[in-house]
């Protein structure tokens, strides 16, 4: 068994360097077949004792794990320059942005906003006539201790955010008064009762946020699914009062 898994890694490396594709300067589209499960076979045996690559790998591993998710990438890609033959940091990436391609996007327009403002700041303090005894610039240390401050801030707004979009499950009043909580199989069914079999969509504007409110109604139960798009650009899913990606959105509710 421990051969078979092997092989199948080895294949599924090889079949990377299908013909025509580019791994830093080198093209391997006229390598045979067995020349590039031979290369594979070299880089798996030979990343297994760099000591540098495997930790850079794990670094972006920490990071990941952190949520500091853009500087999780970026190692990632370092990685893949240290040993361009690897896979195992393109599929990584591959992954990171397929799964939180959202919540990348606004992070990273968040860091252009920023990287623009330092660069206006940068120029105006370059235009603005300078004292004597001027101070020494900023160093590449503290530049990268602002621009860590920035993200960990932008995470734990983004952090906020998230709470506050996270919807309990729905209350009702009994008869004595008390408030009961539905269990979501109860939920289910009122859901089927309140709305027709199929996909009935609402659109709701709250403030600076759109609510995009699907239910689908099958089998005598329905789900509840949103979409929150705020004003500053985040967007946000829901199933049932909790966060789901954007491919169960499309994949559960469009008809």
């Amino acid at each position: 068994m421990k051969g078979l898994n092997r092989f199948i890694t080895l294949f599924f490396i090889a079949g990377l360097f299908a013909p025509g594709i580019t791994f830093g300067q080198e093209k391997l589209s006229g390598l045979s077949a067995k020349e590039r499960i031979d290369i594979a076979e070299k880089e798996e045996t030979e990343a297994k004792t760099d000591s540098e690559f495997q930790q850079m790998m794990q670094i972006g591993h920490d990071l990941f794990k952190q949520r500091h998710y853009l500087k999780a990438i970026r190692q990632y890609e370092k990685a893949q320059e240290k040993r361009p033959y690897n896979v195992y940091p393109k599929v990584i990436i591959a992954d990171i942005e397929l799964s939180m391609k959202d919540t990348l996007a606004v992070l990273r327009q968040q860091e252009q906003r920023e990287l623009q403002n330092q660069d206006m700041e940068r120029n105006e303090t370059l235009q603005a006539p300078q004292p004597e005894n001027n101070p020494e610039p900023e160093s590449e240390a503290e530049r990268q201790k602002r621009a860590n401050q920035w993200e960990r801030d932008e995470r734990r707004k983004l952090d906020a955010q998230r709470e506050k979009e996270k919807e309990k499950e729905p209350e009702v009043s009994n008869t004595s008064g008390d408030i009961v909580i539905l269990s979501m199989d109860d939920f289910q069914k009122e859901l089927a009762e309140k709305y027709p079999t199929g996909i009935t969509e609402e659109v709701i504007v709250d403030g600076n946020k759109t609510i995009t409110k699907r239910v689908r109604v099958a089998g005598g139960k329905g789900d509840e699914y949103k979409r929150v798009e705020h004003g500053w650009g985040g967007v946000f899913f829901f199933k049932n009062g909790d966060a789901v990606t954007e491919r169960v959105w499309k994949q559960e509710t469009e008809k």
